[in-house]
């Protein structure tokens, strides 16, 4: 049997175990599967292509899920990474009268929309009494982004490699990091329908995304060198190791405090009109555990 994985550049877990494959497949090969990667650019097609079941499995950040779960796609959670506390930011020009979060209001702001910064913008205007409708979000290109640093759009919502090559290269201001807002983790999840027949191949991908997760982080350099020649966004190999080595490796179960921070956020979605079904976090999680510790110290 073959399991299609997506793999794309902003799930760096998914997309190195795409360009190390050995690292799931001889795990695959003790139960007679095999591992299809389907590979793409925008993670936001995740959903999508999970919804056609062109997928059985694949990654994101936090935003993804919560809108497939409103669109009544049957996800169910896996793992997640550990919180990225500067994986993500607000940024603000150097000469910019912005000085706190309340300042948004009135803004024009670009971001990766359906993104991890969809969340991140939605956290931080809630947390000063602002609504989304209170701000003018605008969908990232590198038009905008020129725009942004010629003071026509006020702040720009940046993540890793981009963020740490942004904040060598121009005269920028943070105005928030995701830390204390958000916990901008990466999302692992999967069909129902490949949950309730699949459980030992979930397993075994959760044990090849720990093994991807151990590689990066042993191997900084040549993660770096592999993702700067492999996804050619214009972020050097430099820039790329900085952002590698400040964010935490390694996988965790879908936790009580995961839960309630996704329902927090789906719940802002709804209120805001990002969403337009409310939804239970609850109902998409796995009640098996998919770590080889946890079966363990269960006797499993």
């Amino acid at each position: 049997m073959t399991i299609r994985i997506g793999a794309h550049p902003s799930n760096l877990t998914l997309y190195v175990l795409s360009k190390k494959p050995e690292l799931l497949q001889d795990l695959l090969d003790s139960i007679g599967r095999t591992a299809e990667w389907v590979s793409y650019r925008d993670g936001r097609e995740t959903i999508t292509r999970l919804t056609a079941r062109e997928i059985d499995f694949g990654g994101t950040g936090s935003t993804p899920p919560i809108k497939a779960q409103a669109a009544g796609t049957p996800i169910r959670y896996v793992a997640t990474s550990q919180p990225r506390p500067a994986h993500g930011a607000l940024l603000i020009r150097h000469d910019s009268p912005i000085q706190n979060l309340a300042d948004l209001k009135g803004k024009t702001i670009i971001l990766s929309q359906g993104s991890y910064q969809e969340q991140l913008l939605a956290v931080a205007l809630d947390r000063v009494g602002l609504a989304y409708s209170d701000v003018k979000p605008i969908q990232f290109s590198p038009d905008q982004l020129n725009a942004f640093l010629q003071g026509e759009i006020d702040v720009w919502i940046a993540g890793d490699p981009l963020l740490a090559e942004a904040q060598e290269k121009y005269e920028l201001r943070v105005l928030s990091f995701t830390d204390g807002l958000i916990s901008d983790r990466s999302i692992f999840f999967t069909h129902q329908a490949f949950a309730e027949n699949q459980l030992p191949a979930l397993r075994l991908i959760v044990r090849g995304l720990e093994r991807s997760d151990r590689w990066i982080a042993t191997h900084f350099r040549e993660a770096a060198e592999l993702l700067a020649a492999e996804i050619n966004n214009g972020v050097d190999v430099a820039h790329w190791e900085v952002s590698l080595r400040r964010r935490p490796w390694g996988l965790v179960p879908i936790s009580a405090e995961f839960i309630a921070e996704q329902q927090y956020a789906a719940d802002l979605f709804y209120r805001f009109g990002n969403i337009s079904a409310q939804v239970n976090i609850a109902d998409a999680v796995l009640s098996d555990s998919l770590f080889e510790a946890d079966l363990i110290a269960s006797g499993s």
